[in-house]
């Protein structure tokens, strides 16, 4: 073992009294300070040491190697009081048996890389590691309050092999929260535990019944409105079966070719070029259930161009009359879904502006290409990085200043200022974490 100067760990309480090498890990052996006084009665110098052993807590890698201090913790008698105790250790956690300076490495490290990761680099046990980034992500969440909003968006994204539930402020264009499931049991209790809640005017979400029925039950003020992008996605699918009924008939070649043009087919009229329409009228001319398909997908996306809530229900209602003969099954699901959603469908052309979860959407897009890049993350790591390590919308009120004392702290206003709103994580800087 070879004798090292004391101020090479950069712990200058300890005295250093050894060191040995291994392939993977590096060992340190230091000497505890001597007490001042006695931690039970508070007498100096009237204490003997009363046995000593040594104990191992982990430190900081050093070029890459594991490191271990093997601190020597002795015993005291006090002659005082007569008690025995052993002095608190400088710079440790005893708690985790590792230096404070590794805990916050640690508390860092454990949301940028996976928890085996920073086990097998420091050389602490993955669980350890998960129950540092548990205590740290709780102390986030109570820091961390996020305005209640008046349009909430509820949405859902399969991260980690299970469909997960999105919360958003969709007027501030923010991430609320990532639930784990997205089970009406879940969502309920996140709704509950929403402060002011009764703020809430407006829900935007998808046709999932355990969302309606959590949100009827938590909020029931609030006017639920289904997301018009689920709703005119169900009138493409109805146009695919329509198309992939049609293979059975076609030779391998056409068959491929069909498939490569179904982004024309599912593209709205508007939107299709010169070009493109040539490739539709070829299809649509050689089948005309195809073309009935198509048209009545494009019947079902004008309805969204009504005004009123008046003119869209009549828009509906014969639009459903409507439809192609032969293909009642095909439309069968679409037609499903807005008459049991009859009265949330409906409710976005009474809303003061167009409420949409197409912004709950992007995020999805987003969290599952941050979830890609970080494989090997939990769902717990993936959330508190998504919610915590990434900028706020915030908005701090404004003070005005007094035009004889400048930038003092007196104000024209009376008592204590505004507190500053959080509105939850910006979307325009989520690719920043």
């Amino acid at each position: 073992m070879t004798s090292l100067p004391d101020n090479i760990l950069h712990l200058p309480e300890y005295h250093v009294l050894g060191t040995k090498m291994e392939e993977h890990d590096l060992h340190y052996q230091v000497e505890a300070p001597e007490p001042l006084a006695c931690e039970e009665c508070g007498v100096e110098s009237e204490f003997v040491r009363f046995g000593k052993r040594d104990v191992a807590y982990r430190d900081l890698p050093i070029h890459g190697k594991r490191v271990t201090l093997w601190v020597v913790r002795r015993r005291y008698t006090c002659r005082a009081c007569g008690r025995t105790f052993r002095p608190a250790l400088p710079e440790m956690v005893d708690d985790h048996r590792m230096t404070r300076r590794l805990y916050n490495h640690v508390e860092k490290e454990a949301f940028n890389h996976p928890y085996a990761y920073v086990a097998d680099t420091t050389g602490l046990d993955e669980k350890t590691v998960r129950e540092i980034f548990k205590k740290k992500a709780e102390f986030l969440a109570a820091w961390h309050r996020f305005e209640t909003p008046r349009c909430l968006g509820i949405d859902e994204l399969y991260l980690n092999r299970r469909y997960r539930c999105i919360l958003t402020n969709l007027e501030e264009r923010t991430l609320l929260d990532l639930l784990p499931g997205r089970q009406q049991d879940a969502v309920t209790r996140r709704l509950m535990s929403m402060t002011e809640r009764h703020q809430v005017e407006i829900v935007s979400m998808d046709m999932w019944k355990p969302y309606r029925r959590a949100v009827q039950a938590v909020l029931p003020q609030a006017r639920i409105v289904v997301d018009k992008f689920h709703v005119v996605r169900m009138a493409n699918e109805a146009l695919e079966k329509v198309r992939k009924g049609l293979r059975k008939d076609l030779k391998p070649n056409q068959r491929r070719t069909l498939k490569g043009d179904r982004k024309i087919l599912l593209k709205r009229a508007h939107d299709v070029s010169d070009r493109e329409q040539l490739i539709m009228e070829t299809w649509t001319g050689a089948f005309p259930q195809l073309l009935a398909a198509y048209e009545h997908k494009e019947r079902f996306y004008h309805i969204w161009d009504s005004t009123t809530r008046r003119d869209a229900e009549k828009a509906l209602a014969r639009w459903i009359d409507d439809i192609p003969q032969g293909q009642k099954e095909v439309w069968k699901d679409l037609v499903s879904a807005v008459s049991g959603w009859r009265e949330e469908v409906l409710a976005y052309f009474e809303t003061d502006t167009p409420i949409t979860n197409a912004f709950t959407e992007s995020i999805n897009r987003l969290a599952k290409d941050k979830n890609r890049d970080g494989r090997g993350y939990s769902f717990e790591v993936m959330r508190a990085r998504m919610l915590y390590t990434t900028k706020h919308k915030k908005k701090v009120p404004q003070i005005k200043e007094s035009p004889f004392l400048g930038k003092a702290t007196m104000t024209y206003s009376m008592g204590l200022p505004e507190p500053e709103k959080n509105y939850g994580v910006d979307l325009s800087t989520f690719w920043e974490s």
